[in-house]
This record gives C-alpha cells, sequence and structure tokens, in this order.
C-alpha cells in the first residue's frame, strides 16, 4: 500500500463513521422524544440544548463540576 491509498482508506472511514454518528444521534433524539412523552416547552428546551456548539457544552458542563472533582482529571 502507498501513501495516498492509506489517506484515501482513513478519509473513506472518517466520512462513514461520522455518517452513522450523525444518523445514530439523529435516531436516539426521536426514539426519547417519543417514549419520554415531553411538553412542547420540553421539547424547545431540547431543541435549543442541541443547537450549541459542541465546545460551548463542554465548558458549561466543565463549569457545573465542583473544583474538587476537577482534581480527578488532572
Amino acid at each position: 500500500m502507498d501513501w495516498i491509498e492509506i489517506i484515501g482508506w482513513c478519509l473513506a472511514f472518517t466520512v462513514v463513521s461520522n455518517l452513522f454518528y450523525r444518523k445514530g444521534i439523529k435516531a436516539g433524539i426521536k426514539h426519547s422524544l417519543l417514549k419520554l412523552h415531553l411538553e412542547q416547552e420540553q421539547v424547545n428546551l431540547l431543541n435549543e440544548e442541541l443547537r450549541k456548539d459542541p465546545h460551548d457544552l463542554s465548558v458549561e458542563t466543565i463549569k457545573e463540576i465542583p473544583k474538587k472533582d476537577l482534581t480527578l482529571y488532572n
């Protein structure tokens, strides 16, 4: 195998895994909406949270973790 073929396989794998990841996320959200019987206000809140940038969500999550728990990750 030469380098171009290896890069091509890596690119193909990345594209396919990304597509399946997105499809799985959409199926999970649809399943949860059907099973949880959320009210319209809760659905709107969920949609608002899902539209946020993943980086923003991770920053918010880190801010919610108490400082003593963060020392475990360092």
